[in-house]
């Protein structure tokens, strides 16, 4: 391939007429025309500024031979970093209240008391936000309410009391077919049993939607 057929092939290739070339060399459109069509050769200064705008050494550009090819564009390196993961000081603590709590509960279970199916219950519950850390302040403070609730309103101080969403509903359901039973105190039963319930839908949808957004890649 001749050095006129260079130039017209890598104008082209560079989307440029020939206006635009002549415009970046100093030079006429018709001194651009001469050089594509063989009728004169650049200057030894426009073919150094021709191989820098096409991108190939002066050499390439006169030697006869094969159409050179412009250089490629260096392709963008992704880099993947592991993220390493360990658990904080906070999180370990939420790991140790929950195994000790699932400890209580088994004791409890196996010796029959409530006392101790109740503190590992609660044990359980005021892990869990420790578990979550401080990057889910909603579901920290609500876990934390779940298992104060657990703490301050025993629910063995009534034979009948309600552990959650399901008994309050029932013990309200009893309550309507049954006026004399509506009490004072079942009518905070209720509250406090259909309030804890729904609470702790909510938060074991928040947590699960949390702990799947933290898994996947981001």
């Amino acid at each position: 391939m001749s050095l006129s057929e260079k130039i017209l092939s890598l104008r082209t290739q560079l989307g440029l007429s020939q206006e635009d070339l002549a415009e970046k060399l100093g030079v006429s459109r018709q001194s651009v025309s001469k050089w594509e069509t063989g009728q004169s050769v650049p200057d030894l200064d426009k073919l150094i500024k021709l191989a820098d705008l096409f991108g190939i050494s002066v050499d390439e550009l006169v030697r006869e031979g094969e159409r050179p090819k412009p250089p490629e564009p260096p392709q963008p390196q992704v880099v993947y970093v592991k993220e390493k993961r360990s658990l904080t000081g906070t999180q370990t603590a939420g790991v140790c209240l929950e195994l000790i709590g699932l400890a209580l509960d088994l004791l409890g279970l196996v010796g029959e008391s409530n006392l101790l199916v109740f503190l590992g219950t609660a044990l359980i519950v005021l892990g869990l936000p420790l578990l979550l850390a401080a990057r889910h302040p909603l579901l920290i403070f609500g876990w934390l309410a779940v298992a104060l609730s657990l703490v301050i309103f025993n629910p063995y101080t009534m034979a009948y009391m309600p552990w959650g969403l399901l008994g309050g509903i029932q013990l309200l359901v009893m309550c309507i077919l049954s006026p004399e039973e509506w009490y004072v105190s079942t009518q905070l039963g209720i509250l406090i049993s259909i309030t804890r319930g729904v609470l702790i839908l909510w938060l074991i949808y928040g947590s699960f939607h949390a702990w799947n957004k933290g898994r996947k890649p981001t």
